[in-house]
């Protein structure tokens, strides 16, 4: 849904870092180029500046960004992860919360206001659906860390083939040239 925002004047360089981050330029080499802040990057990438300086939110949608060398699918599956861990964490304290609230302070006897039957159902209910997510994310973290570790081991195999080769490949080449010592006896 786009809203309009009122004309105003919009920097220079907004349409540029927009157009830019849709190419795929790194944010660091957006900010480089525009002068723009990275804050201020991402502000105008959220907006186009039409020719006439009009400025309308139309946000678009952002990339991963990657350590050099990392490979794309384990952190996005460990972003995920996390993120459901969160959301099962803020879902967990809002169900403590209501349950604080329901509780009588102490020296009273009654809660304050009364807890609903439904109410109670309800967080059991939500309660219950966490266990299980939680207990799926304990696994599917699990299942992440032993293939990892596969990938380690499979990844330290085939470097020691290489290195294997290329130590073999060496050898044939040394004992072809003639260049070494006879082993001694």
């Amino acid at each position: 849904m786009r809203k309009p925002s009122p004309p105003r004047r919009a920097p220079a360089q907004a349409r540029l870092a927009r157009q830019l981050y849709l190419e795929g330029l790194p944010l660091a080499q957006i900010a480089a180029r525009t002068g723009l802040s990275p804050g201020s990057v991402y502000y105008w990438i959220d907006r186009e500046v039409a020719a006439d300086g009009t400025v309308t939110l139309a946000p678009v949608c952002r990339r991963l960004t990657l350590a050099p060398g990392a490979r794309a699918a384990a952190p996005a599956r460990g972003h995920l992860l996390a993120r459901l861990w969160r959301a099962a964490e803020r879902q967990l304290d809002e169900i403590e919360e209501r349950l604080a609230r329901a509780m009588p302070a102490a020296g009273e006897t009654e809660a304050a206001a009364p807890r609903a039957a439904g109410d109670a159902e309800k967080d059991a209910r939500a309660l219950a659906v966490l266990a299980r997510t939680l207990r799926e994310l304990s696994a599917l973290e699990a299942e992440a860390r032993k293939t990892r570790k596969a990938e380690a081991e499979h990844d330290t195999v085939r470097d020691l083939d290489a290195f294997r080769r290329e130590l073999a490949r060496r050898l044939d080449r040394l004992r072809a040239d003639g260049a070494g010592a006879e082993p001694a006896q």
